[in-house]
Order: structure tokens, then sequence, then C-alpha cells
């Protein structure tokens, strides 16, 4: 497993050129989104903890809403999976790309690994900035205001974007090779099928972001 890891993170061509020799295989790409989808799970519910200390009076719906956004957390995650594969195999057609699409599917579980990353870092950020917050003690609905505006406006929290981003392009680097040897297409339309749909993901994240900071 550590083998396996270190070469797809570290020489994604050669990884996925070796890979391409086996049958296909769909258990680590299958536990690499899986456990992604844990670690933001992870992050939902401790960040939601934290939270529900501060209101006390809203446990009962606060709980509730940590427990849909868990399940959000995990089933987007597999969904997400789905369809960069599905993307990524619809774009390479245009490039005559030639291999299986539950080939794509596996190879594509693979670009996960740096993004697994993300909301471990997230949390700890979180944790650090939530113990640095000053909530008026007026009211509930003051101190939420306060919470929100407070996180938003904080400089550390702005890092997480950041870092997420720049995952993402990990992800990407690796995905451009993987998509290569799925479906035996030049590095060059490799980077197209996969920069495409993923540089309009990250301009949409990107103005989510900037449109909440500024808000």
């Amino acid at each position: 497993m550590n083998h396996v890891r270190s070469n797809v993170l570290i020489n994604p061509d050669r990884f996925f050129s070796e890979l391409s020799e086996r049958e296909v295989n769909l258990t680590i790409p299958a536990l690499v989104v899986l456990i992604w989808a844990i670690t933001d799970a992870i992050y939902v519910v401790i960040v939601g903890a934290l939270l529900i200390r501060n209101f006390p009076d809203e446990a009962i719906s606060s709980g509730i809403v940590i427990a849909v956004l868990v399940i959000q957390a995990i089933v987007m995650s597999v969904v997400f999976g789905f369809i960069w594969a599905v993307l990524f195999y619809t774009i390479s057609i245009h490039f005559k790309g030639n291999g299986s699409f539950k080939r794509c599917f596996e190879f594509t579980g693979y670009g996960f690994i740096p993004v697994i990353v993300a909301p471990i870092i997230a949390l700890a950020v979180t944790m650090v900035v939530l113990h640095t917050v000053e909530l008026p003690v007026e009211s509930p609905e003051l101190m939420l205001e306060a919470l929100v505006l407070q996180l938003m406006q904080n400089s550390l929290m702005k890092t997480i974007p950041v870092i997420t981003c720049l995952l993402g392009l990990w992800s990407v680097y690796i995905w451009m090779y993987g998509i290569k040897h799925a479906r035996k297409i030049s590095t060059r339309n490799a980077l197209i099928t996969v920069g495409v749909p993923v540089g309009i993901a990250f301009v949409c994240y990107v103005n989510y972001i900037y449109s909440i900071i500024i808000i």
C-alpha cells in the first residue's frame, strides 16, 4: 500500500503505466474515496460539536443538521468521484480515447488521495480559530452572527481555500496521467480533458468563497 501511494503521488505517469498492465481493480480507489468521505464527515462532526457547546439551546436542531451534513458529505464524495470519471471519459472521447469506463473510474479514484488531507487541515485551522472567537452573550442570534462574521474575516480561515486549491492542483497532476493511460491519449489531450472541467470547478469554487468573504 505504501509503495503504491508513493508512486502515484510522486510519479503518476510511471505508476499508471505499470498499473495499466494489470487487471482493473476498484478496491484501492474505492477506499481512497471512502477515506476522503470519512475525513469530510469527521470535520463536520467535530466542528459541529464545538459549535453546539456555544449554542446549547439549539443542541437538538443542530444535532439533526450535523447528521444531515454528515450523510451529505459521504454521499457527495462518492457522487463526485463518479461524476469526475464520467466527465473525463466523455471529454476524452473527443480525442478518440480508447479504454474502458471501468479503467477510467479506477484511475480517477487515485486522484482523490491529495484532497484527503484538506478536511484534516481545515479542522485544525477551524479549531484554532474557534478558540480565539469572542462571542456576545446578549442573545443567541447575535452570537451566531458574530461567530460567522469572525470566521469569515479571520485571516487564518482564508488559508483553507488556498490550501484546498493547491491540493486540488495535485489531484489534477495525478488525474492527467491517469486519464492519459486509462484512455490511451497524449499528455496534452489528457491535460485538456482534466483541466477544462476542473478549471471550471475551481473558478466556481473561488467565486463562491470570495462572495462569502465579501458578504
